[in-house]
């Protein structure tokens, strides 16, 4: 594993200077992965490695049904840094308020107080797709059908494990990716966030300590405060993640389980590797200590070639794999699923005590919905639409950002990670509220003092005269 990480990063080095030295010219067609493998006598795997560490560091970028290309001058522009430490155990309070007049954050040493908010929420805060790139009507015409189907089995109460229709059909759509499952494997839940949530109840009790990537997802934060988790933050890297400081803690029983996304993750736009996530899965099954993937973002990805999850290495069954279409189709059907692996006997029971299944004929739908081709349909569709989002969004921030800043350069997902130079977040936050403008300040995302000149943007809005104007706001505030 050590010999390839450093043969494709070698490789990769080779084209950055190639790309520097005008060898290869901005937007020419890079050579197809098989190509590239042949050249340089390599295998498939090392070769998809390479690619998506030059897109990670935003030297090429991917046209679905075309190829690779080499990316725009302006994609050279420099990321948001990713601040190393040593990981250490944060306790986070979790403080809720029923109605607070405006969003209010207060973050300390001793950890996260967060304090969630009820105001109205704009595009560019909630990590979400525009209805406008959504199939509403071939939707409605798939729940209609999907009742049409239960008939009489309408009026019964939910299978607890999940429709089994829906579940087929989440195999046969999976497998097709070439990452296999058994649909008697699967629960269905409602939503990821459920999923996970389960999932930690499972494999953990209140005051355990859970590794979670650094800068880590908000919700995931208030999840595990209002668990009472203790957390331990690993250091994210252009990879992924510190696996080292990661091994560690698993050596030194330090924590109870890990929670991790490995594909396109909120909010900083990394995907862990191949390399990473099967290492990730070897340490899980070698200390016999369950990891959760938060998986939420795979199917956004900006190629039709799915990244495997770690969930694909898991050979013991420690990993807990968790998605849902919450975000690649619609957040109110409120439907997850997780491949508890070991722990199904466990996950099945806490789910089933927690909520007595989930909506038949929602489920129904989504069956209808994905066993048509209508849903591939659709996230062929989108997948190219968000990738012209980020695109024009990153080209729109660096063009009027103040000078120095950085803005990630995710190859999926649809949020970007803004680094502002001498930002103070915590101060912009109540002038973005005032101004109508929602957003995620960086400090929402972790439990130490980082990302303090950090802001989180959501790009699933087409840029439109009107985002437009919403972004030359924000601008005006932090210039």
């Amino acid at each position: 594993m050590g010999i390839n990480t450093v043969r494709y990063q070698r490789i990769a080095e080779q084209i950055i200077d190639d790309i520097r030295q005008q060898r290869l010219t901005h937007h020419s067609r890079m050579p197809s992965l098989r190509k590239l493998a042949y050249q340089f006598d390599v295998s498939m795997t090392t070769a998809i490695n390479c690619y998506h560490h030059l897109e990670e560091l935003g030297w090429i970028i991917a046209k679905p049904q075309s190829g690779f290309y080499v990316s725009s001058p302006l994609l050279e522009h420099r990321t948001p840094e990713l601040p190393q430490f040593r990981s250490q155990l944060k306790t986070i309070a979790y403080q809720p308020m029923a109605r607070p007049l405006t969003p209010t954050h207060s973050f300390q040493e001793s950890g996260i107080h967060y304090q969630p908010s009820v105001y109205e929420p704009g595009p560019l805060g909630i990590s979400q797709l525009s209805p406008e790139f959504m199939p509403t009507e071939p939707l409605q015409r798939s729940l209609k059908r999907g009742l049409k189907r239960l008939g009489q089995q309408l009026h019964a109460y939910p299978d607890r494990q999940g429709d089994p229709a829906l579940r087929q059909a989440l195999e046969q759509h999976f497998s097709g990716y070439g990452f296999p499952f058994q649909a008697q494997d699967l629960v269905i839940t409602g939503g990821c966030i459920d999923a996970v949530r389960i999932a930690l109840e499972t494999v953990s009790t209140s005051g355990d300590a859970i590794a979670i990537s650094s800068p880590c997802f908000s919700g995931l934060l208030e999840l595990l405060a209002g668990l009472n988790r203790q957390v331990i933050e690993i250091p994210s890297t252009p990879e992924g993640i510190d696996l080292d400081q990661f091994e560690q803690l698993l050596k030194t029983r330090q924590i109870k389980a890990g929670l991790f996304s490995t594909s396109h993750m909120n909010p900083q736009g990394i995907s862990m590797s191949a390399a990473q996530k099967q290492r990730l899965a070897e340490l899980a099954n070698q200390y016999q200590i369950p990891v959760i993937e938060d998986d939420i973002y795979i199917e956004l990805g900006q190629t039709k070639t799915l990244p495997l999850p770690a969930k694909y290495w898991d050979k013991e069954g420690y990993l807990l794999w968790c998605g849902s279409v919450s975000k690649t189709l619609s957040a109110g059907f409120r439907l997850g699923w997780c491949l508890p692996g070991r722990f199904f006997t466990a996950f099945e029971r806490c789910h089933g005590v927690n909520h007595f299944g989930v909506s038949t004929p929602v489920q129904a739908g989504l069956a209808d919905f994905i066993n048509t081709g209508q849903y591939q349909k659709h996230l062929n569709h989108v997948r190219v639409q968000l990738q012209q989002n980020l695109k024009d969004y990153r080209t729109f921030l660096l063009a009027h950002l103040p000078k120095g800043s950085a803005v990630s350069h995710p190859t999926g997902g649809m949020v970007l990670w803004l680094q502002i130079p001498h930002l103070d977040s915590q101060a912009l936050w109540p002038q973005a509220v005032a101004e109508g403008i929602d957003l995620r300040i960086g400090p929402a995302f972790t439990t130490l003092s980082h990302y303090q000149d950090y802001v989180r943007i959501n790009a699933g809005w087409p840029l439109n005269d009107e985002i437009k104007a919403l972004l030359k706001r924000f601008i005006a505030l932090v210039c």
